[in-house]
């Protein structure tokens, strides 16, 4: 089940053309996650980032007549956030790869507060957009980039903006596999590769598509272990509802520790939790 919004409650917020960012499941500072976007066609679609929880509004024929056009909406992603499109991901020269001490102090402070080390950024093949915004690739198969899971770390913006495809094929650094961890972002599926493979879910839900690679990877002869961030009532409902997908079809288990993976100062504390789930 998806987390509906009712977008009526905010329609005095609702924007002429781009989007505005509010709060939604969870107040405070930073805490506004939650996005409604005005479409080409008038509608205004919500999505918070922080929850998951999605919504449409139609407009009806009076407020058609009300919004004004602006050359401002974009229906490609890319060119919305200005960046190159997927196919230039090894061409376009707006992507640099520089030495990890070049690398923007906020980035290098953001990974390795995340327990994250130099081999592993290199290994994923993480580039930067214009030298300052780092963006990781995703893959839907061992193959070529399908996604790129944007991490702004500015006030104002998301904090994952997913372009082109943000399903990604599950992952570990260790060569045989007994277990296979989901979890909400790329952080902590990399804390989480360490002992087993981890499928980031970039989110909230399972998608069909991340449903029969689960299922596929179970049969190999792992168990499955769910663990989203955990971080609100809304985010702990939506991982009993995967947990409770899955269950039906492979042998699982659900984690409700508040830590997210990436949280963990020591490994061997991730390999604890996941161990006695």
């Amino acid at each position: 089940m998806k987390t509906w919004i009712n977008l009526s409650e905010y329609v005095d917020k609702f924007p002429d053309s781009g989007s505005v960012r509010l709060h939604h499941c969870k107040e405070g500072r930073q805490n506004d996650r939650f996005y409604l976007t005005r479409a080409d066609d008038g509608k205004i679609l919500g999505f918070c980032h922080h929850c998951g929880g999605k919504g449409v509004h139609v407009p009806t024929a009076e407020e058609r007549r009300n919004i004004r056009p602006s050359t401002e909406r974009q229906s490609d992603p890319f060119k919305s956030w200005d960046v190159p499109p997927l196919e230039q991901w090894h061409t376009s020269d707006r992507w640099h790869t520089p030495e990890w001490g070049k690398i923007p102090l906020d980035i290098r402070r953001f990974w390795f507060v995340n327990g994250l080390n130099i081999s592993e950024y290199n290994d994923l093949g993480v580039k930067l957009l214009n030298g300052k915004t780092m963006a990781i690739p995703l893959r839907k198969s061992n193959s070529e980039v399908t996604g790129i899971a944007l991490r702004p770390l500015k006030e104002g913006l998301p904090k994952w903006i997913i372009l082109g495809e943000k399903q990604q094929v599950p992952f570990s650094q260790i060569d045989k596999t007994k277990v296979l961890v989901l979890t909400e972002d790329y952080c902590s599926a990399l804390r989480c590769s360490r002992f087993g493979a981890a499928l980031p879910l970039m989110g909230t839900s399972l998608s069909t598509a991340s449903y029969k690679q689960v299922v596929g990877w179970w049969k190999e002869g792992r168990r499955v272990y769910v663990w989203l961030d955990n971080d609100s009532d809304v985010v702990v409902s939506k991982a009993k509802r995967i947990y409770e997908k899955l269950a039906l079809t492979v042998e699982c288990a659900i984690i409700l520790v508040k830590v997210e993976p990436k949280h963990f100062r020591n490994n061997s504390e991730i390999l604890e939790v996941i161990s006695g789930a």
